[in-house]
């Protein structure tokens, strides 16, 4: 079987259930306004692992 990939422009504008957006977004007056793909997520993260990242040895 395989897994559906998230599509944000498939639910935005459509009404806000209880939970959360698989990668995050935003809700405005019970209907979702912004949500994240996966691609975008994992961007955003790996560049913020760069920057956490400490540096290695000396």
């Amino acid at each position: 079987m395989t897994k559906k990939k998230f599509n944000p422009e498939d639910v935005i504008g459509k009404p806000y259930k209880r939970g959360l957006l698989p990668y995050g977004g935003s809700v405005t007056r019970g209907r979702i306004s912004y949500a994240v793909s996966e691609e975008e997520y994992l961007d955003d993260m790996r560049r913020l692992r760069s920057i956490i990242k400490p540096p290695s040895g000396p």
